[in-house]
C-alpha cells in the first residue's frame, strides 16, 4: 500500500460533526485529512434545529456573521393533547442569553455545512478529499492509518496519522470494524419525514409555532422551518409503506391537515427509524468515534446535530494539547468518560419527550392528557428547553466544587481597546476569572500557574476602572457574569477551553488550589 501523507488527524466523514472538528483542528495549527464519499454535501435538509452551544462553536470558528443568513427564530413548540387542548409548552430562555446566542435557532444544514467547508479551503493545515471512499482502516501502537480510493486513482492509497477519528454515519463501518456495540436505549419507532417549501400566501394558514399532534391515531410534528421551509414528522401505522422514497398515493392523505398537492414545492420526503442508540464505547486506541458513529438521538428535542458538534468541540482541545506535547495521552479518556453520559441524558430526555407524543392507546393517551395538565396546576406552564439539557456529571471537573460541570456565560465585555463577546477576547484556551481585583503578589502567583497551562487569567472589574488594571482586566455591559459569580458564592472560575466550568473557588487563595487541580489534570 503506497502512503500518501501522514498528519496529526485523520477524519472520515465531513458532515457536520467532521467538518467542525477538522475546522477547529486546523485553525489551531493542527494537521488534518479529512474524505468523504460523496462529490459534495448532502443538497437536502436534515437536521433543523441547533442550540447557543452549537453557535458558540461557530463563533469560535470566526463563522457567526457568515452563518446569520442560514438561521432562524425557533418558535415555542406546543404539545396538543387528543383533543386538540393544550397539555405542554416548551420555549426558548428570554434575553438576556447566558451564553450570548439565543438558546434555538432553526437552520438550513445544507447552507450550514457549506460555510463550514469554505472555512476548510481556508486552511492550509487542512486538506480534504470528496468522492474518497475510506476502505479500510488500522492502528498500531505508534499510528492509525485509512486505506482510501481517491478519485482519479487506480489503486487505493494510505494516509497514516497519530490519530483517527470516524465521523462516517449511523452505519459507521469504522465502528463495525473495531467490533463496537450498539446500546439500544429503547426506542425504535417508524416515521415519515417530509420537507417542503411553502409559498408566502400559505405561510399564514399553517400553525405559526411548533406543534407536537399527541394524538393516539396518529402523532405527529410540524416544525416552522427558516424561512418558507417546513416540516412534518408523522408516525407510521402497521401496513403503511416504509420504502425510503415514499409514495405519493400514502402521502398527500397524511399530509391533508395541512396542504394539498401542488400547493407546495416537496424538497424531500423519507421513512425513518427513529432510535435512540448509544455506542459501547468511543475509543479504542488511537481511535475514535464522534457524531452518529457514536450516538442517535430521535429528533423530539432537535439534538442529534448538536450533540456531534459537542462531541467535536469536547475532543478538539484535548486533541491539540496531546499532539502538541502539553499533555499527556489519558487526557483522551475523558472524551468517553464526559460525553457519554451527558449524550445518555439527553437522548433520555428526548426520548420522553418522544414518548409523551408517542402514546399509542387511546385511553392512555386520555389519562395523559388529564395527568401533565394536572401536575401544572391545571394551566399549562412554559418550560425553557435548554433547561432540559444536562452539564457535564464526570471526567475533568473539579467534582465537589459549585457549577464544575455546567457552562460558562458569555456576556459582551469591556476590555482594553475591546468591546464584544466574551470568547473572541479570550480565544481557545483556559480561561480563569477573578470576580475582584488580585493584589500584586496574588496577581504573580496566578500568572505563574496560567503560564504553566496556557490559560489566561482575568479580573472581572467594575465599569469605569478597567485603566487600574488593564490590560488583565475587564468589565461586562449587564451583571451576566456578577450575578453567576454570586449564584454561585464564587470568587474564582477555572474554565476550560470547550466552556464547561471545571470548577470554582470562593475565595482567591482556594482559587490557586483550584488552578494546581486543573494543572495536574491536564498535565499528569
Amino acid at each position: 500500500m503506497t502512503i500518501v501523507a501522514h498528519v496529526d488527524v485523520l477524519i472520515s466523514g465531513m458532515g457536520p460533526t467532521g467538518a467542525t472538528l477538522a475546522a477547529l483542528l486546523g485553525q489551531r495549527g493542527i494537521k488534518v485529512a479529512v474524505f468523504d464519499r460523496l462529490p459534495d454535501l448532502y443538497p437536502l435538509p436534515r437536521a433543523i434545529g441547533l442550540d447557543h452551544e452549537a453557535m458558540r462553536i461557530v463563533q469560535e470558528l470566526g463563522l457567526a456573521d457568515a452563518m446569520a443568513p442560514c438561521l432562524g427564530a425557533y418558535m415555542p413548540s406546543e404539545y396538543l393533547g387528543m383533543d386538540g387542548q393544550l397539555i405542554k409548552r416548551l420555549d426558548t430562555q428570554p434575553e438576556p442569553h447566558p451564553l450570548g446566542w439565543s438558546p434555538n435557532y432553526v437552520f438550513n444544514q445544507p447552507a450550514f455545512e457549506r460555510v463550514i467547508r469554505a472555512r476548510l479551503s481556508e486552511l492550509d493545515t487542512v486538506k480534504f478529499y470528496t468522492e474518497a471512499d475510506v476502505l479500510d482502516s488500522g492502528q498500531d501502537e505508534a499510528s492509525a492509518w485509512l486505506d482510501v480510493r481517491l478519485k482519479g486513482h487506480p489503486q487505493p492509497v494510505r494516509f497514516t496519522a497519530q490519530y483517527v477519528v470516524a465521523c462516517d454515519g449511523g452505519a459507521s463501518p469504522i465502528r463495525k470494524r473495531l467490533g463496537i456495540a450498539l446500546e439500544d436505549l429503547g426506542f425504535d419507532e417508524p416515521w415519515l419525514v417530509v420537507d417542503a417549501l411553502v409559498p408566502d400566501e400559505l405561510l399564514a394558514r399553517l400553525p405559526q409555532t411548533q406543534v407536537q399532534y399527541c394524538e393516539a391515531a396518529r402523532p405527529a410534528t410540524f416544525v416552522v422551518g427558516s424561512g418558507g421551509h417546513r416540516r412534518w414528522e408523522i408516525m407510521l401505522n402497521p401496513g403503511d409503506s416504509v420504502e425510503a422514497e415514499f409514495p405519493d398515493a400514502e402521502l398527500w392523505p397524511l399530509l391533508s391537515r395541512w396542504v394539498k398537492p401542488g400547493e407546495v414545492k416537496l424538497m424531500r420526503r423519507a421513512a425513518y427509524r427513529f432510535h435512540g442508540l448509544l455506542a459501547q464505547a468511543w475509543r479504542q486506541g488511537r481511535t475514535f468515534l464522534a457524531g452518529d458513529a457514536a450516538h442517535m438521538t430521535p429528533p423530539f428535542m432537535a439534538q442529534g446535530m448538536v450533540q456531534g458538534l459537542r462531541d467535536a468541540h469536547n475532543l478538539a482541545w484535548k486533541l491539540v494539547r496531546v499532539i502538541n506535547g502539553e499533555s499527556p495521552g489519558q487526557l483522551l479518556d475523558t472524551y468517553f468518560e464526559e460525553r457519554c453520559p451527558h449524550v445518555r441524558q439527553t437522548t433520555r430526555t428526548a426520548l420522553e419527550l418522544g414518548r409523551v407524543i408517542c402514546e399509542r392507546d387511546p385511553v392512555k393517551a386520555r389519562e395523559r392528557d388529564t395527568a401533565l395538565r394536572a401536575a401544572q396546576g391545571g394551566e399549562v406552564k412554559t418550560v425553557y428547553r435548554q433547561n432540559m439539557i444536562p452539564g457535564l456529571s464526570a471526567g475533568l471537573i473539579a467534582k465537589g466544587t459549585n457549577a464544575a460541570g455546567t457552562i460558562f456565560p458569555q456576556p459582551i465585555i469591556h476590555a482594553d481597546q475591546y468591546v464584544g463577546r466574551l470568547d473572541d477576547w479570550v480565544g481557545s484556551r483556559c480561561l480563569v476569572l477573578i470576580h475582584g481585583t488580585l493584589d500584586d503578589s496574588l496577581r504573580a502567583r496566578y500568572q505563574a500557574s496560567a503560564q504553566r497551562v496556557g490559560a489566561k487569567v482575568v479580573e472581572l472589574t467594575q465599569r469605569g476602572k478597567l485603566e487600574d488594571h488593564a490590560p488583565h482586566a475587564i468589565s461586562e455591559t449587564q451583571s451576566l457574569l456578577a450575578d453567576w459569580f454570586a449564584q454561585h458564592g464564587a470568587s474564582v472560575a477555572v474554565v476550560r477551553p470547550d466552556h464547561y466550568v471545571f470548577g470554582t473557588a470562593p475565595s482567591f487563595v482556594e482559587g490557586l488550589a483550584l488552578m494546581k487541580q486543573w494543572e495536574q489534570g491536564v498535565m499528569h
